[in-house]
């Protein structure tokens, strides 16, 4: 039986090859998803204004005009907030192809080690074998997040255009908004969870027992307080405890 040999592509130079091996995507995919972690964090510490108590509403609403007019008149109004959306959407696009990629990469190794793949994928966690899953509901999820909040193309109980406390405190008075945010936060949580822990061990953090425990056990805090202070003020809100 003839048996085809492969080749290195010698039209590829090694920056060419570097810049296209798994190592690399690994790396920029570990990356980008800290610092999307890192703006989550400080999204949700803004967030969480709305629950101080007699002056939460007003400093929510000044912290969205803040967002607006940082740096300005040394610099034009919203220029630093268009430049930050910049750099989180290039962050975001580039981690999704990366996530693609690699995807696709294994999906086609899978092909000719199908018995020992299949023992790994079983073995691996239920946050692991959804990143998928959890990353589409998470695109979905924003997308859906943006035009209620940012551009207001989709409002929920309201119409015309109001303050931005208002826009959270009624939307979140709606349990089907409150259910569908907390499965959105929920995969978001899933997500953090495996991509956390991946993204330390893939920039060379686990370097024994120890390490390995102490990036899991980071990885779970993270990740439950992305999920309760995300689900604060919804939860807040729905019971009552936050009015207009």
């Amino acid at each position: 039986m003839a048996t085809k040999l492969v080749t290195r592509d010698s039209s590829r130079t090694a920056n060419n090859r570097a810049v296209h091996s798994t190592v690399f995507r690994k790396v920029l995919m570990s990356v980008t998803g800290l610092f999307l972690v890192l703006f989550l964090l400080m999204h949700m510490f803004g967030n969480l204004k709305l629950l101080i108590p007699n002056v939460g509403l007003q400093e929510f609403d000044e912290y969205s005009h803040f967002l607006r007019t940082f740096l300005y008149p040394m610099l034009p109004e919203r220029f630093f907030l268009m430049l930050f959306r910049g750099v989180l959407l290039l962050a975001a696009v580039v981690h999704i192809e990366a996530a693609v990629r690699l995807t696709f990469r294994d999906y086609d190794a899978r092909m000719g080690m199908g018995r020992y793949l299949k023992q790994r994928y079983l073995a691996g966690s239920f946050a692991a074998r959804t990143m998928i899953w959890s990353g589409v509901i998470i695109i979905l999820g924003v997308i859906f997040h943006l035009l209620q909040f940012t551009t207001q193309t989709i409002t929920v109980g309201y119409t015309g255009t109001v303050e931005p406390h208002m826009r959270v405190i009624l939307g979140f008075q709606q349990w089907w908004l409150v259910l569908a945010y907390a499965i959105f936060v929920g995969a978001v949580c899933l997500h953090i969870y495996h991509g956390f822990y991946s993204a330390f061990c893939t920039l060379g953090a686990r370097v024994g027992a120890f390490s390995e425990k102490v990036i899991s056990v980071c990885s779970w805090i993270v990740c439950l307080l992305v999920f309760f202070g995300f689900m604060a003020s919804p939860l807040a809100i729905f019971f009552g405890l936050v009015t207009a």
